[in-house]
């Protein structure tokens, strides 16, 4: 089983709380999307979920169990905004994917495995010898999600994957997720700032603000009923959408 489970998480940074008593739940093999303005929290509480930011209070478990702060793979793995901050600059890209992998196995058997994962991402597996600064944006997001990949992860938290990127090239990304979503059956938490990019690939909804969740639910109920301000101002600000309860 591999759902993710946020209960009762709260994540303090001297006075000021980031994340205040945050319930949420990440089904397995669902994509759930968290919304909402910067400095919401949504971050932070990614962060939480793979032990870069200290729990204050309460607790995070994946299947049911506390997920294990050492290790090798590890069960979460988390693709964070700048592909370019996330990879090594003076590692090829076949060394940064093999990195992530399990250990074991034979060179040849780990050199195909790279070959693999890339043509999963829709990259020619002849980039394995390129460093990062080669690629284009989009390219190295990719990279960054054939390694998230290839440590055979039960969960993936996507962080703004596309708010870097051109809005050319934004699309193709989004449309990469949802194939890799539906192909592999991936639990997923994917994080934005953008409801109409959240709307697109997730089948749930959960909106922040102030670090605190405000709504959550299907997402189309919550695209079509929203039940609190804040949500109907997010969907007032995407372009040709109106609310049911905004209607004349």
């Amino acid at each position: 089983m591999s759902e993710l489970r946020f209960e009762n998480v709260t994540v303090r940074y001297g006075r000021t709380t980031a994340v205040d008593e945050v319930s949420l739940t990440v089904p397995e093999g669902a994509v759930v999307g968290l919304v909402g303005e910067s400095g919401s929290g949504k971050s932070t509480l990614a962060r939480a979920a793979v032990g870069l930011a200290p729990l204050t209070t309460g607790r995070i478990t994946l299947g049911g169990d506390p997920i294990p702060a050492r290790g090798r793979p590890r069960p979460l793995q988390m693709v964070f905004q700048d592909p370019y901050s996330s990879l090594d600059p003076r590692m090829t890209v076949g060394r940064s994917v093999a990195e992530a992998m399990p250990p074991g196995g034979s060179r040849a058997d780990r050199r195909a495995e790279v070959e693999r994962l890339l043509e999963l991402v829709h990259l020619n597996p002849s980039c394995a010898g390129a460093v990062p600064s080669r690629l284009s944006g989009g390219q190295r997001q990719r990279v960054a999600l054939a390694r998230a990949l290839a440590a055979r992860p039960r969960v993936i938290i996507a962080d703004e994957i596309t708010s870097a990127l051109d809005v050319s090239v934004q699309g193709a990304v989004l449309n990469l997720v949802r194939e890799l979503q539906r192909e592999l059956g991936l639990a997923m938490l994917f994080i934005s700032h953008d409801l109409a990019v959240v709307r697109y690939v997730a089948s749930q909804i959960a909106v922040m603000r102030h670090g605190r969740l405000v709504e959550q639910g299907p997402t189309t109920r919550v695209l079509t009923e929203p039940e609190h301000d804040f949500t109907r101002e997010l969907l007032a600000a995407v372009p040709g959408r109106t609310t049911r309860r905004n209607r004349p």
